[in-house]
């Protein structure tokens, strides 16, 4: 599938936007290839860029106390954006780092600006995708701090089973809030009991 079909069928998903609207994105969207560990945003950067995943991983993290703590991961079809962690002209405290080669869309103030001018509707649009986004991030943390470790790992692994293929273990326990060691012994675990009630 070429880019700008995959752009269009990303788009088109959220089943929000009409024909027109939806042609004018793809076709004034800026689309930039990167490589693997190719660094976007660092700590202490004004951030000024949106970004939607076309292809590819990108791993969002903190580095605390001198370790790195990994917050999200952002594929295929994720949008990510600063205006939603920093504010307007903050300097970012997190990084946003390629865990694979990635093909993303960026866009800016000044492009949003353009698109609104062009098609007025696209406010309530973005409003409607950010109180979505907004919804969507209170039910997972809800989730992530009234589970246990085992069931964090288990509903990554139900919910993006793909991460597991294509970013470090180490990473992945960090973002569910644990030591490498323990996710280990967690997956273990659940391969032996799984083995044992097939016996």
């Amino acid at each position: 599938m070429e880019l700008k079909e995959k752009i269009r069928a990303i788009v088109s998903c959220a089943n929000i936007l009409n024909e027109k609207e939806i042609n004018l994105i793809v076709e004034k969207t800026i689309v930039k290839q990167f490589k693997k560990a190719d660094v976007l945003l660092r700590e202490g950067q004004i951030p000024s860029k949106c970004y939607m995943v076309v292809e590819g991983c990108i791993r969002e993290y903190l580095i605390k106390d001198g370790v790195e703590k990994s917050t999200a991961f952002f594929t295929e079809g994720d949008t990510f954006s600063p205006f939603a962690h920093d504010g307007k002209g903050v300097p970012s405290t997190h990084y946003w780092e390629c865990s694979e080669d990635c093909v993303l869309t960026i866009s800016d103030q000044s492009f949003e600006k353009e698109l609104r001018a062009a098609l007025p509707r696209l406010d309530a649009v973005f409003q409607q995708i950010a109180v979505e986004k907004l919804n969507k991030a209170k039910a997972e943390w809800s989730h992530f701090i009234s589970s246990s470790p085992e069931e964090r790992y288990l509903n990554l692994l139900e919910t993006r089973p793909t991460l597991f293929s294509r970013v470090p273990h180490h990473q992945i326990a960090s973002y569910l809030g644990m030591e490498p060691q323990s996710l280990s012994r967690i997956r273990k675990r659940i391969y032996n009991n799984h083995s044992t009630s097939l016996n």
